[in-house]
């Protein structure tokens, strides 16, 4: 087997997370090139958990390995404090989002790295459109079975974890009538999007070593899927959602992530057809949380299917488990609240103005 593919023990159910960030002007609100400024100036215990991106306006900050979904909000909390204020000097703020209004992919300036330019010269004028911002989320597993009963359940759930977390509405000076334009970029590249199945992770291995064998990827870090298994972490790392300036809405994501882990390892769930979470994600990424939510047969409304599937969790004593029980509340006032896109929709269809629409997605 591939070195690469040596899946690492971890401590079952631990958490991690990944957020990409827009750097933008205080006065103007367009894209601000000062990546560079942060790293020449951030405290160095906190170095380590702030990295460079694609493009010189972005950033990514990664969170320790996290117990609880709480400590991932601490955390980011306490990586964000001197980044904000290393921007409040220098004439810059963090805006996280799906994607920048203002951007055009015309004028945006890729960073220089090696692995970049690599992907550049593959992906043209895809890549260049690459100007979006997600979150990604780790969970934990002992061994490699487990990791892959939670990714076969996350596929049929990935269109809900879209539709809690949209906030790219607007690409390119342009409003896109989505509430997530930042997935339909994603799309784009051969490795990106819904995966498939696997039988078990031999299954898996099969389909990364051809990849590899053939010269198409170097590592996993090549495959950019909703939902991918992570070997050298002993993780699997939901990555369907758009970038989120709210750190309480964050909390309750991962916490819900975290419990739909728990509960793949024990509860049997059917195989959806692609097309079905296909349409599910379209709707997603259309309706947010007003879209409808498809079964083989039947459906019902993404926002009942979010509820449904808390209810089983609290059911089946997941929460409890877990210790997140004292979420369950708030997790349900999070899927009846406004999401992300549709506060920045209806501040534009109302002003007419991306910079006041662009408020909702300043790091809070």
């Amino acid at each position: 087997m591939l070195e690469i593919l040596n899946f690492k023990t971890s401590k079952p159910f631990t958490l991690g997370v990944e957020l990409e960030i827009f750097l933008s002007d205080t006065e103007t609100f367009h894209p601000s090139n000062s990546s560079k400024i942060i790293q020449e100036n951030i405290p160095e215990q906190i170095k380590p958990f702030v990295q460079k991106e694609l493009l010189q306006f972005m950033i990514e900050v990664i969170t320790p390995v996290c117990s609880t979904p709480e400590e991932v909000k601490e955390k980011l909390k306490e990586i964000l404090k001197p980044i904000k204020k290393i921007g409040k000097e220098n004439n810059f703020f963090l805006y996280a989002a799906g994607t920048h209004p203002f951007a055009e992919h015309r004028k945006v300036a890729i960073t220089e790295d090696k692995r970049y330019l690599r992907f550049l010269e593959e992906f043209q004028i895809v890549l260049r459109h690459f100007i979006i911002c997600g979150l990604h989320i780790h969970v934990g597993f002992v061994d490699r079975e487990h990791a892959i009963k939670a990714y076969n359940m996350t596929i049929n759930y990935l269109p809900l974890f879209l539709a809690l977390s949209t906030s790219s509405p607007f690409f390119d000076r342009e409003f896109t009538g989505l509430n997530s334009y930042r997935s339909k970029v994603f799309e784009q590249l051969p490795r990106a999007g819904i995966p498939e199945y696997f039988d078990s992770y031999n299954h898996f291995s099969e389909l990364i070593s051809s990849l590899k064998e053939n010269g198409v990827i170097n590592t996993i870090n090549d495959v950019w899927w909703d939902v991918r298994i992570q070997p050298k972490f002993g993780t699997i790392e939901l990555r369907i959602c758009d970038s989120i300036n709210d750190l309480r809405r964050i909390e309750l994501i991962v916490t819900l992530f975290q419990a739909l882990c728990l509960y793949a390892q024990d509860a049997y769930h059917e195989r959806f057809f692609h097309q079905i979470v296909k349409q599910n994600k379209w709707n997603a990424v259309r309706y947010s949380l007003d879209g409808e939510f498809l079964f083989k047969y039947g459906k019902t409304s993404i926002r009942n299917a979010i509820m449904d599937l808390i209810t089983i969790l609290e059911k089946r004593g997941i929460f409890e488990e877990l210790k997140t029980q004292q979420e369950v509340k708030y997790l349900r006032d999070l899927v009846m609240r406004e999401t992300i896109s549709s506060r920045m929709i209806k501040e534009y269809r109302k002003s007419r103005s991306y910079k006041r629409a662009m408020r909702y997605g300043v790091l809070e």
